[in-house]
């Protein structure tokens, strides 16, 4: 695969043209609008566009991929691709809540697409999607049953539909189990995230498990547990939502939901090619993730009666 090089925050793969050379363009787009503090991209995309960028080559196409800086130019993006013919279709990510101009744009011009989402948020499109729902549950659902009664998240921004998805199972798992739930709004970062962490931790009724909306934070969350004197896991759990080596190689290892993210970029760039192939029926839903447990979320201890002799476990 070859490597991307950056050009005013635009990433692009090596563009080629049809079989035949006759011009005509062979390159399919993902537009992403994310602030500069989230350049370069966070290792959930890096492993994503892998996978896309394998199934598109060996179907003679690539990938154009450009980061802007809001949403407004996403769309302007959009549009001149089509306009210049830049591209034959599109990859649409990070549905936004309360309505998507992206979807508007994309019915207006015919544009051919595969969308990030669950099919009901994007009707008359092809989706790729997933069930952060059940997810969330799952998450939630380990933690209180290791003896935790208050969960803290640090989330993503809530311009993001799979955000509030979130949000719902999140506060609606808590309700169901009878433990107290609160979220901090973040926005993917580092920064955002130990910031985040800090206000959960300063609560009278601090959180004795956190949950992450992805890696990035909850790597920075686990340090600003340990600069505030806590230890992970005997103060504060830790579970990120998606995986990544860096979690694997943190001091302690952080639970995480692990996603095959090559495959769900595959499998996205798979949609997109049965779209502009006319196949029926070519939406997709990813295969759930996996719930990985490592030694940031061990039970929480249980008050020992006096004199009872200290239990270590091995292993």
């Amino acid at each position: 695969m070859g490597q991307p090089w950056r050009v005013s925050r635009c990433y692009v793969r090596s563009m080629t043209l049809s079989p035949g050379n006759t011009g005509a363009p062979s390159v399919v787009g993902l537009c992403l609008h994310q602030p500069r503090s989230r350049v370069p991209l966070e290792p959930f995309w890096m492993q994503f566009l892998r996978g896309a960028e394998d199934v598109l080559a060996d179907r003679g196409r690539t990938l154009l991929l450009k980061v802007v800086a809001d949403p407004d130019e996403e769309v302007a993006t959009l549009r001149r691709w089509h306009e210049t013919g830049q591209v034959v279709g599109v990859i649409v990510a990070d549905l936004a809540s309360g309505g998507d101009e992206r979807l508007e744009l994309l019915r207006e011009i015919g544009m051919p697409a595969v969308v990030m989402a669950q099919p009901l948020l994007a009707p008359g499109f092809a989706t790729m999607s997933t069930d952060n729902a059940s997810s969330m549950r799952e998450a939630v659902e380990f933690l209180a049953s290791a003896g935790h009664r208050i969960i803290g998240r640090v989330t993503g921004p809530k311009e993001f539909m799979h955000t509030l998805v979130r949000d719902d199972a999140f506060d609606a798992a808590g309700v169901r189990l009878g433990i107290e739930t609160v979220s901090v709004t973040s926005d993917y970062t580092s920064i955002g995230g130990a910031e985040a962490t800090a206000e959960l931790l300063a609560r009278s009724d601090r959180p004795t498990a956190l949950i992450f909306d992805n890696d990035l934070m909850a790597l920075a969350g686990l340090e600003v547990v340990h600069a505030a004197g806590l230890t992970v896991p005997d103060d504060v759990a830790i579970l990120a939502w998606d995986d990544s080596v860096h979690c694997q190689l943190a001091s302690p290892p952080l639970s995480a939901l692990m996603h095959d993210l090559l495959a769900y970029g595959a499998e996205t760039a798979m949609v997109l090619l049965d779209v502009l192939d006319g196949v029926p029926n070519p939406s997709r839903v990813a295969e759930q993730p996996r719930l990985v447990v490592r030694a940031s979320t061990l039970p929480v201890p249980e008050p020992r009666l006096p004199n009872t002799p200290d239990v270590h476990l091995q292993g």
